[in-house]
């Protein structure tokens, strides 16, 4: 399999689309993989390399406003996953495979075949969707404000009746709105399954009071594993240990 970092791909607006591709010997097809609202290219690279293990050729990307793309947040995202598709043409027929924003693009997107999992389809988000929205979405995303997600949602059309295959994944234990989102959209897809995750749910439980001021704490933890901060600090310092320097 070759990894590979793309810098040749321009969406319709001439931006560059920063990706990685993971190429089989001899792939089947191709595959654009997509970051969810506050993702970035780097926390699809397990998914992408399941992918190329079935001989796919699966491209991971930064949407504008995420990563490494020079653009802020925008309506143009659509953009940036069809320039992919362009792009992973030359390999055949193409799918587009998202998590939740990602999923609700890709529903969007003109992919032969569609996987969305858990994708953002619900236009009006509950009140504790749209704060965990605002407060903890997008520490990372370069957005006029907090709150440009939702409109951008807003001013998304639903989905389209497209005649192709498509495959609808939710958590079993998934958010409420979004779960009667995917069953809403599966009636209007001729061509679409549903599938459910059961394994590895977080559980309701009795939480105390407390929680709310630890949360920020939480999720700083949680996600200082993919911090952009941290791809350069850390493998800076450990090429400074483990590589002869020159004389």
């Amino acid at each position: 399999m070759e990894f590979t970092r793309l810098t040749e791909v321009r969406s319709r607006d001439g931006h560059m689309v920063p990706a990685y591709l993971l190429q089989p010997a001899s792939p089947l097809a191709g595959v654009a993989v997509a970051h969810g609202y506050g993702g970035n290219k780097e926390h699809m690279l397990g998914l992408a390399a399941r992918l190329a293990e079935q001989n796919l050729a699966a491209c991971v990307f930064d949407t504008r406003g995420h990563g490494e793309h020079p653009a802020p947040l925008g309506p143009a995202m659509l953009e940036d996953l069809e320039a992919i598709l362009t792009f992973l043409r030359r390999f055949g027929r193409v799918a587009a495979v998202g998590h939740s924003l990602g999923g609700r693009l890709a529903l969007h997107s003109s992919a032969d075949v569609v996987a969305a999992i858990s994708p953002a389809l619900p236009q009006r988000p509950s009140e504790e969707g749209r704060a965990m929205l605002i407060h903890f979405g997008g520490t990372t995303v370069r957005a006029e404000g907090p709150g440009e997600i939702l409109d951008l949602l807003r001013q998304m059309p639903p989905a389209a009746a497209a005649l192709r295959p498509t495959l609808l994944i939710h958590a079993e234990a998934d958010i409420p709105s979004l779960i009667e989102g995917v069953r809403a959209a599966a009636k209007e897809m001729p061509d679409a399954v549903i599938q459910v995750i059961s394994r590895h749910q977080h559980q309701p439980a009795a939480l105390p009071a407390s929680l709310l001021a630890y949360l920020p704490r939480w999720f700083n933890h949680i996600d200082l594993k993919a911090n952009s901060e941290l791809y350069v600090r850390v493998p800076a310092w450990l090429a400074g240990q483990l590589v002869p320097r020159p004389g």
